[in-house]
């Protein structure tokens, strides 16, 4: 029977690869399907040779700590990988473990498909055009990746973002949205606030408790007609609840809905950041940590090579959503960015103006999702176009 084996390791990438693993069990229930990833590939009946989940650090010392359970892993890939001879390996993002898997599976003749391929959002430099000579194909969520790696030889097609499959912008006066933010209980006369704080351990440490400092900061302001509502990642309401206890209604796996509906967001940088420009929520971008990743960010250049961390402000490639790092993500500079949000509206008009603009460049006038065109891909890769 045709196979295929799947490889991600962060939450996003759990999620986009269960998508597409999905929409090609609709179209050929007779295929094989082989997955080292999280609960989200799981929960597709794919078989699991590996468990990815908690692979999503960030530092160099939290990286390390990984390395010989990531080596393991490895090897068993490429011992399945031998012994199992697979159609074709797709890949997702993950570059520190999928790309070092690249030149032993072509040495066994066995195609990839890089989905999401690393350094994708960069729009210069050689960074992430390395895999080139290694992959058969690539779909990138960028056009300029496209660009990039096709400038190298490279087999590589701009299918669009599928946070754009997901989320989407609804209209204020919607029927849908109102009956969205009845369901989280907000009154007529409330702002809902929505928070994500992040499920990282590191995230809930340093990030989560300046969130709840903007909860009790804004409960003794005249600011009274908040409703703040926490988007919890599956599985870590919990945790969750030991920092905020019970100052927020708190939600799980629900994300993408609160934030079609919320008047403002406070976002941990990351993925979501690029979700609430999907769903039209104005946002501002929080991050901390402990010192020794401040340093390490300073040392190597980072700001230098990054001069933003927020994925809009990336793709802007200028301040589209304000940024509170380190010692600005404190409760009193969260909560002045908060009520500038909330009410001025000129300053909401161009935030929603330029997530027009960053919904144009994740592929929004595309004629295809980005699942189904890669699956599309895959059809072409294991039967022939």
């Amino acid at each position: 029977m045709p196979s295929i084996l799947f490889l991600a390791g962060d939450v996003s990438g759990d999620e986009h690869t269960a998508r597409l693993i999905k929409q090609l069990q609709t179209r050929h229930a007779d295929w094989q399907y082989f997955a080292v990833g999280g609960s989200a590939m799981k929960a597709t009946g794919a078989t699991m040779i590996g468990d990815s989940s908690g692979s999503g650090v960030i530092g160099l010392i939290p990286s390390l700590t990984l390395v010989p359970r990531l080596l393991k892993l490895q090897h068993r890939v490429l011992d399945w990988c031998e012994k199992q001879r697979p159609q074709l390996v797709v890949m997702c993002d993950w570059g520190a473990f999928n790309a070092r898997l690249l030149k032993p599976l072509q040495k066994l003749g066995i195609p990839v498909l890089y989905t999401f391929p690393p350094a994708s959002w960069r729009k210069s430099g050689a960074r992430g055009l390395s895999i080139a000579p290694f992959v058969a194909r690539v779909a990138t969520p960028f056009s300029w990746s496209a660009q990039r790696l096709q400038s190298v030889g490279c087999n590589a097609e701009w299918v669009g973002h599928p946070v754009l499959e997901t989320l989407r912008k609804l209209e204020n006066d919607s029927a849908e949205k109102q009956q969205l933010r009845a369901g989280f209980g907000v009154d007529e006369n409330e702002k809902l606030v929505a928070l994500l704080p992040g499920s990282r351990a590191l995230e809930l440490k340093y990030i989560a408790p300046h969130l709840r400092d903007v909860i009790d900061l804004c409960a003794t302001s005249s600011t009274r007609s908040l409703k703040f509502v926490i988007g919890a990642a599956p599985n870590t309401s919990e945790k969750v609840r030991s920092v905020f206890g019970d100052r927020a209604q708190i939600v799980e796996g629900r994300t993408s809905k609160l934030l079609q509906c919320c008047d403002a967001a406070i976002v941990k940088s990351g993925t979501s950041t690029l979700e609430a420009a999907a769903a039209d929520a104005p946002q501002v971008v929080v991050y901390d940590g402990p010192k020794v990743l401040e340093w390490q960010w300073k040392l190597m250049g980072g700001s230098k090579r990054t001069p933003f961390v927020a994925m809009p402000n990336i793709i802007s490639e200028r301040e589209v959503v304000r940024e509170l790092l380190a010692e600005k993500c404190r409760a009193p500079f969260i909560v002045d960015e908060l009520n500038k949000l909330l009410h001025e509206p000129e300053k909401r008009a161009q935030i929603q103006d330029d997530y027009d603009e960053i919904r144009r460049a994740l592929g929004s006038e595309l004629p295809h999702g980005a699942t189904e065109r890669t699956a599309q891909i895959v059809e072409e890769m294991m039967i022939g176009s």
